[in-house]
């Protein structure tokens, strides 16, 4: 698995500008139309995690030969199938809420997954040209932080059932990753550190279900 995550997203990097400028863009047009562009942003995350499930799980290895992380691409491609029913589901409107100060908390931690500073073997690289060339958009870890806390911002005006599963797959991969150096010899700490946001974001996407917010503008 590690050689897989390792070496998988090597083809792609050279998408990484792409998805890195196509969130932010589409980030401020939902913030200036709402509502209007759900769609187009539903679609965009369909097809980003499908794309990832192959792109991060599907690799030929000289040692090992064709390899797949079955159990990895099955969680989220299911993410992705089912931002695609938020396409042409009724309930698909990001409409504008009256936002709270203390939403923005997790915006650092978005910001450092966008970034996510670490070169090809897991160690620290404070390099900003990351903030455009990272792995953010290609990798599911880096990703759904900043997609979980975009949707927050619009809570509860969003697809649940896809924003639910999407949040407790993040749960889920980033206790495994925190916990890698316990389990897995060699596992960087670094990498581990920059799981937080996947893990932290991912948790308080769920906890936002049960705490009372202001009611949509």
């Amino acid at each position: 698995m590690g050689v897989v995550v390792r070496e998988a997203l090597k083809p792609y990097g050279w998408l990484a500008p792409v998805f890195h400028v196509a969130t932010i863009v589409l980030a401020v047009l939902l913030w200036k139309f709402n509502g209007k562009v759900s769609r187009y942003f539903y679609a965009y995350l369909a097809f980003s995690y499908v794309f990832m499930a192959f792109a991060q799980n599907v690799t030929f290895n000289e040692e090992f030969g064709f390899v797949v992380i079955f159990s990895n691409l099955l969680q989220i491609l299911l993410v992705g199938v089912l931002w695609a029913q938020a396409v042409f589901a009724a309930e698909n409107d990001l409409s504008p809420v009256e936002l709270e100060r203390w939403r923005f908390w997790a915006l650092p931690l978005a910001v450092l997954a966008f970034w996510a500073p670490m070169n090809e073997i897991g160690e620290p690289n404070l390099n900003p040209v990351l903030l455009l060339t990272s792995a953010y958009g290609l990798a599911f870890c880096f990703t759904t932080p900043v997609i979980v806390f975009i949707l927050t911002l619009y809570y509860p005006n969003v697809y649940k059932p896809a924003y639910r599963f999407l949040c407790i797959v993040g749960a889920y991969l980033g206790v495994l990753n925190m916990g890698g150096p316990l389990m897995i010899p060699g596992y960087p700490l670094w990498v581990s550190f920059l799981h937080i946001p996947l893990l932290s974001v991912s948790v308080y996407g769920l906890a936002l279900e049960r705490i009372k917010v202001k009611k949509q503008t």
